[in-house]
């Protein structure tokens, strides 16, 4: 230990703690002899301490990178009863005098501790006190927000590295929940860290169980919803929906249901009104929230018993950062997440929506040189360039991103709402081939991320051991109590199958086409799903079952040369797997939902 050991001892005393948890004393340790960090701990492994003691701890500033002003909020107002006075924050739903009082503090030395939203390194009052203070280090927290290959990434995050070297901070610590090794790598690369401390406290929530359901439409969800809340011993409860009118729908059902108080959550409601519903719920007044995913980062809730994902997310890591906001006590919780055939659509939906074409980026290379300013950035509402990629928000953030990588842009912290950027270079051929690479990979990696998400609906392996896999945790996965629903099936909540005169899709030839699916390994069947995906979102003209197993085996049929279909990436790829295994994978893709036949006299496969 450093030197500071008694008054570094003392204070953790002071945040109410005897000793550390696993990884913490290493990343204090680390931060104190004035290393970078980078720390991957899960949710609930108490992060926040690694930079908050050393920080206290030490001489000079720290300053904390957070994307989300309720992060910040709730830090501070547990910071405040450690070391009243000497940490503040500075975001843009504080009054001016407020920001600048903060500032002030930083720049006289009063502070150990400020809280910064990104686009705020832009501000010029901002940068100028932090130059003047004695800034030691720069924190990065939910740093998978860095890395391109993280689930969340954002192009505001993409020069903070090289904005906190800028503004003299000795080190850089990262901090995230949710990073595989990939991304790990990525986010070291992104912030320049310097042979950072790498501290991994393992992925395992012994205490929390994990269970995944197929269900057969709405109401069958639902009813197995309201079946996992009864139980007053599941509650507190968060619910998180897929969108904001799914979510005011749950709420009032499971108020009328079970009787208690639940209340909906998302970003179309006024601050105020989140404010308050976030309130109720942390003293234990409203009992179930129901959110989009704009809820819980920031929210720390140790006794919440049951966290429900009514729509599966887009990502593995997604799934494991909500899941792991059960238990943060450490007591028995549960995980449940429930599926429908109709989120594999919408999944197939946004992964189209975030897919950008040549022009539409040029076109937001031209509305950003239209709008640069004096001082050289161009600032432009999101909404705009939005409208330029002739999308959303997924496209703009993903062509911001290519242009980024392909040295166009410098993407520069902006406020919510706004895109800001330099023009780094021109968008000739050399940088629109790096930009179309760059988009090719991100459609790559969406369409890795989805079969990941629905392997892990799919799988009939154990849930934890599934995810500890993912992550890279090479331990034997450990459970207090039940693991999961492929471990003691008891986890699985009762619904209603075959509601609203569904009725389950009859196999037909299950076992032969199940047998010649299992002469694949594993790795085989991943890869060749991926090929079936791509290929039938690039064959023209549309391909049918036989000619889709035709291209994928190398077929020189004259009907599908004179297409040009053996032109396309994968063709020939499996020539060296029988007719029936390949022909069995896209039957089963089909009947899962992953792949559409179009019907009629020669039907074609499509993407939903």
């Amino acid at each position: 230990m450093s030197e500071l050991d008694g008054h570094t001892l003392e204070l953790l005393g002071r945040f109410g703690h005897s000793g550390f948890r696993p990884g913490q004393r290493e990343a204090v340790e680390a931060a104190l002899s004035g290393r970078d960090v980078l720390g991957v701990m899960p949710t609930g492994a108490g992060k926040s301490l690694c930079y908050q003691l050393p920080a206290l701890a030490a001489g000079g500033l720290t300053l904390v990178i957070s994307p989300l002003v309720a992060l910040m909020e709730d830090q501070i107002r547990s910071l405040e009863r450690v070391a009243p006075g000497e940490v503040a924050a500075v975001h843009g739903l504080r009054d001016p005098e407020d920001n600048d009082r903060s500032l002030d503090d930083a720049a006289s030395g009063r502070l150990r501790l400020l809280y910064l939203a990104p686009e705020r390194l832009a501000n010029v009052r901002t940068a100028k006190a932090i130059q003047s203070a004695q800034l030691e280090r720069v924190v990065v927290d939910e740093a998978h927000c860095v890395s391109s290959w993280g689930h969340d990434f954002r192009p505001e995050y993409f020069r903070l590295g090289e904005a906190a070297r800028r503004l003299g901070a000795t080190s850089i610590s990262a901090f995230t929940a949710t990073a595989t090794p990939r991304v790990a790598k990525d986010i070291a690369v992104r912030l320049g860290l310097d042979s950072p401390a790498m501290v991994g406290t393992g992925f395992d929530r012994p205490n929390i169980s994990f269970a995944v359901v197929t269900c057969e439409g709405s109401a069958d969800e639902e009813s197995r919803l309201i079946e996992a809340l009864s139980d007053p011993a599941s509650r507190p409860a968060i619910v998180y929906a897929g969108t904001r009118k799914q979510t005011d729908a749950l709420a009032p059902l499971l108020s009328s249901k079970l009787g208690v108080r639940a209340e909906g959550y998302h970003a179309g409601l006024a601050r105020d009104d989140r404010g308050a519903i976030q309130g109720r719920f942390m003293d234990d007044e409203t009992e179930i929230v129901v959110a989009t995913n704009a809820f819980g980062m920031g929210v720390d809730k140790p006794d919440v018993r049951t966290v429900v994902h009514v729509a599966v997310p887009g990502s593995l890591e997604a799934v494991y950062q909500e899941a792991g906001r059960a238990g943060r006590d450490g007591l028995a919780s549960k995980a449940l997440l429930l599926a429908e055939p109709r989120d594999r659509s919408l999944h197939v939906h946004f992964i189209k929506s975030a897919t950008v074409e040549d022009s539409q980026l040029k076109a937001v290379v031209d509305l950003l040189a239209r709008s640069v300013g004096e001082d050289g950035i161009a600032r432009v509402a999101s909404r705009d360039v939005a409208a330029a990629c002739g999308g959303g928000a997924e496209r703009a953030t993903a062509a911001i991103g290519h242009l980024a990588f392909a040295e166009v842009l410098a993407p520069v912290p902006a406020p919510p709402g706004e895109i800001a950027a330099r023009l780094a270079g021109e968008l000739d051929g050399v940088a629109m081939a790096k930009a179309r690479a760059a988009a090719r990979t991100a459609e790559q990696l969406r369409w890795q991320r989805y079969r990941e998400v629905w392997g892990f609906v799919d799988s009939e392996d154990c849930r934890r051991g599934a995810l500890l896999k993912y992550f890279g945790d090479t331990r034997e996965p450990a459970s207090i109590g039940a693991c999961c629903d492929r471990c003691d099936p008891s986890l699985v909540p009762v619904g209603k199958p075959g509601v609203a005169g569904r009725k389950p899709k009859e196999r037909k030839s299950g076992e032969a086409r199940a047998a010649s699916r299992a002469s694949l390994s594993a790795e085989e069947l991943e890869a060749l799903e991926a090929a079936i995906v791509e290929t039938v979102r690039d064959a023209k003209p549309q391909v049918g079952r036989t000619r889709l197993v035709e291209v994928l085996r190398g077929s020189r049929s004259k009907a599908l040369v004179g297409s040009g279909q053996d032109s396309l990436p994968h063709y020939a790829a499996f020539e060296r797997f029988g007719k029936d295994p390949v022909l069995a994978v896209i039957d089963s893709m089909l009947e899962r939902g992953d792949l559409v036949s179009t019907g009629g006299q020669y039907p074609k496969v499509k993407l939903p």
